[in-house]
């Protein structure tokens, strides 16, 4: 069967998966963004500023731990399902939100947390009208990231009743199937491309003008 044979016999399929493989995606990122920024604006306190350091540190080391990892753990203490895989997903997803909002917030210069106090800025206001906006390109950056590795370990997700676009691609290899496999690959590629693309244009917008977006 060839690849454009596959696709118009299983349309409706592919669709519900794509569609499936979005909604997973789309959900462990909202609650990952929450948590990972949570953390980090707790870490980045006055007076826990060692705290936020240890946590770059730590989440930059964490970076190097592979995704299957990650799954295996959740899947041996956790089982299958979708609930599993969400969890494998946020929890993954955490380190490069945490790393890139904390180093984000550390990296205001003192100077203008200072001149906010000195305008009679409360602490709260000093987080959200100073620290946020300008951190917000490097936070933007971490979820960016984030975002592109939770559409990859999707994929991988499946293995433990994730569904999505992942359940294509190991159909594809365990049934010798090349047209399936790459239905799956491509799209699980396109959607990462189109979601990096709206979040720099959102990452665009909520920037403050006169900050530069380093790349």
């Amino acid at each position: 069967m060839n690849l454009f044979q596959y696709i118009s016999e299983n349309y409706n399929k592919i669709i519900d998966l794509c569609m499936e493989h979005f909604f997973l995606f789309l959900f462990s990122l909202i609650i990952t963004t929450i948590v990972g920024i949570a953390i980090s604006i707790f870490a980045t306190e006055e007076g826990k500023e060692n705290i936020g350091k240890i946590i770059v540190s730590v989440t930059g080391a964490a970076q190097a731990v592979p995704s299957i990892a990650v799954i295996a753990l959740v899947f041996i203490f956790v089982g299958i399902g979708k609930p599993p895989a969400i969890i494998a997903l946020i929890v993954y997803g955490l380190v490069p939100i945490i790393f890139n909002s904390t180093s984000g917030i550390l990296s205001v210069p003192r100077e203008i947390i200072e001149a906010g106090k000195g305008m009679g800025f409360t602490k709260r206001q000093v987080l959200w009208k100073l620290k946020i906006p300008i951190a917000i390109p490097v936070i933007m950056g971490g979820i960016r990231s984030t975002a592109t590795i939770i559409i990859g370990t999707a994929v991988i997700a499946s293995v433990i009743g994730g569904g999505g676009l992942g359940d294509l691609i190991f159909v594809g290899l365990k049934l010798n199937r090349p047209s399936v496999l790459i239905v799956g690959a491509a799209l699980s590629a396109i959607m990462a491309i189109i979601i990096d693309h709206i979040l720099a244009y959102i990452e665009k917008l909520i920037t403050p003008k006169g900050l530069k977006v380093k790349r």
